[in-house]
This record gives structure tokens, sequence and C-alpha cells, in this order.
């Protein structure tokens, strides 16, 4: 048998749903742009992303999107959807882009939410205009609008009211001084503690006076003590928030507040455990009793999509993109691992250009459009 030319073989490097999306964002590029801008001028705190959400859901429903306003009852939340009545368009596989356009009230864009939103619309637009000259059913397309939150819990909020039910996977986009196309995010939890006390007239039965004081410092020493059984990337941190106002009164309780980090779900039970044990053994030795609860949504370890990662790589490197400055490292807590423990969810870090550090104003600047 003859053999195959390699040549004939090779992957294309556009196909012909790849030559379309890319004609209809091109041809779109002002609009998109023009959105990044306007989102960077707003600046607006998370949760009253109003302006920007206004914005947005216009440019949607003009661009043909069926679009739902301040979804769930989130007030700068929106879901627009496509793909309905379409030849090309099934409800499955639906694939959903993420929005985010809150700022930081200081350093305004220092995340680059502003860039997210516009990656987010473009890829929306280039598969919308697929699915549109599609002969035959492929899919739909989602775009979810998520506001922020002063705890960056803002996704998990929205999960657990089921905004991203429906959608087979999501992808978003964050600029960033680095790569990572296959980010960890470390979990972490936050907890408050208190331990009441009781106390009696001085000089009767001393026995029976429990000082929620001493509670509170030996727990701070059991957490200090258990570190040298801690791997290197647990974390504990703890504070007291409560101790008293007077020198000479015993208060009738003392507070503590305790976050956590492990980068496996195992690793946060264990830590967990352990911390827990530290503030049983503190309120037994002092007579006292005490409570705890998790003050902020916990924030779980993401589960990694392979697929996506390994499909998200061979097309980069079929379009001849470098990744720059590329990092490994464990990534902070993010509120997107929660959905990907439910949803394949890819949120990568793509270098922006700029040795600039994430989080900063100067980077703000850097990612003005």
């Amino acid at each position: 048998m003859p053999k195959k030319n390699p040549v004939e073989e090779k992957e294309p490097i556009l196909t012909e749903e790849k030559k379309i999306a890319f004609t209809a964002i091109e041809q779109q590029l002002d609009e998109l742009n023009n959105i990044g801008k306007d989102i960077w001028r707003q600046r607006e705190k998370p949760g009253k992303e109003f302006k920007c959400h206004d914005r947005i859901v216009r440019f949607l429903k003009r661009k043909g999107f069926k679009v739902i306003e301040k979804y769930k009852g989130f007030k700068s939340a929106f879901r627009a959807e496509f793909g309905e009545g379409e030849v090309g368009g099934v409800e499955h596989p639906n694939i959903g882009f993420l929005c985010q356009y809150d700022a930081d009230e200081a350093t305004g864009h220092s995340r680059g939410h502003n860039l997210v939103t516009v990656v987010a619309l473009t890829a929306a637009l280039g598969l919308q205009t697929v699915i549109k000259f599609a002969t035959e059913p492929i899919g739909m397309v989602t775009v979810i609008g998520c506001p922020g939150h002063p705890d960056n819990t803002g996704k998990i909020a929205m999960f657990d009211e089921g905004c991203f039910k429906g959608i087979d996977f999501l992808l978003s986009a964050y600029p960033s001084h680095y790569t990572n196309v296959k980010p960890h995010f470390i979990g972490a939890q936050m907890k408050k503690v208190v331990f009441r006390g009781r106390s009696r007239a001085e000089g009767d039965r001393p026995w029976e006076v429990a000082n929620p004081v001493n509670a509170a410092v030996l727990a701070y020493q059991n957490v200090a003590a258990i570190r040298q059984q801690f791997k290197d990337d647990w974390i504990v941190k703890g504070v007291i928030s409560d101790g008293g106002t007077r020198a000479d009164v015993m208060p009738e309780y003392a507070c503590m507040e305790f976050m956590t980090k492990a980068p496996k779900p195992i690793e946060m039970k264990i830590v967990g455990e352990m911390i827990q044990r530290c503030f049983e053994a503190a309120a037994i030795a002092s007579g006292c009793r005490f409570e705890t609860e998790v003050t902020v949504k916990e924030f779980l370890c993401n589960v990694t999509c392979n697929r996506l990662v390994e499909l998200y790589k061979h097309n980069a490197a079929l379009m001849g993109f470098t990744f720059h400055n590329k990092r490994k490292a464990i990534e902070s807590p993010d509120d997107i691992a929660n959905v990907s423990t439910s949803i394949p969810t890819l949120k990568v870090f793509y270098y922006a250009g700029t040795s600039v550090e994430i989080g900063t104003d100067e980077f703000s600047r850097v990612q003005r459009m």
C-alpha cells in the first residue's frame, strides 16, 4: 500500500468552524473592546455592578441571546443563552462562559475582570455564529454573569442557588503576570470559636471559676504546638478577636477566628479534626464550654478536568500560542473550585504581557484596554 503523505495527515490549523468563529469575532472586535473599556471605567464594587450588568445585558440581547436579568435574585447577575430555535441549536452540550466585572475599591480592576468579561463574550460570540451556520444540531452556548462578593464567595452562592444547572462545562480565562493552564486551588475555611466561662464571688469555691481568656490562650498555644505535625502546604492562622475590655474584669466569653488551608479535601478534614481537638483540650483544661461556626462559606479544593486542559493546550499549540512565564504553584482559594466539584470547569491564567503582579494598582493600569 502506498504510504500516506505526512503533510496530508497533519491536523489543519483552522477547521471550518474555527474560520467561521474567528471571522465573526474579528467583525465585532470594536464593540467588544468598547465593553472592556466601559467596565474598566466603571470600577463598580462587588455585588454593586449594576451599570456593567446593564451594559453587557443590552449587548447580548442585541446579539440575539435570550437573557435573564438579575438571575436567581442576584441583582447584578445574568444568564444569557443562544441556540434555541436554531438548526445548530440543541440542549446539550451546553457550553458555559463566565463573566466577572467587579472591581476593587482601592485598586480598580487589579484582577483584570474587565478582560475576563471581554474574553468570555468573545468566545461566546464565536460559538454563537458557528451554531447559526450549522446544518445539524451541535449544541448551545450560555454566558453567566457573576457578581463579585466582599468575601470572594459570589460563585459559591450562585452555585448553591442552582445558577449553573444545565451547563455541561464551564470555561473562563483570567489575565495575570504568569501562565497556569492547570491551576490547583487550595481549600480554605474560616471558623469562629467562642469560649464561654463562668464566675463566682471572689474567694468562693475558686475551682468552679472558668476563665474564657485562659481557654483562648491555651487554644492558641495548642495550635502552635501541633504545627510540627503539619505538611509544608498546610496553613492555620488564628487571632483572639475578643478577650474582654478590662484587665480587672473576667469576661463572660472570648472569641477567636481561625483560617485553615490545605491542598486536598482529605487533608482539609485532617487539619480540621486536629484543630478541633486543640479547642476541646483548651476547654477541658480551663473548665469552659465552647462552640464553633463557619463564618465564611468554605472554599473547596477544585476538581481538575484533565480533558479540558488537554484540549486547551492542544488548540493553543495549533494556533502557535506560546505559554510565557509558566507557573505550577498552588493557587489561592477560589470560589470557582466549588463549582468544579459538580461541573467540569477550566479556569486558566494567561500571561498578559507584563511582569507587574496581579492584584496591584499598577496591574489595573496596565490592563486598561
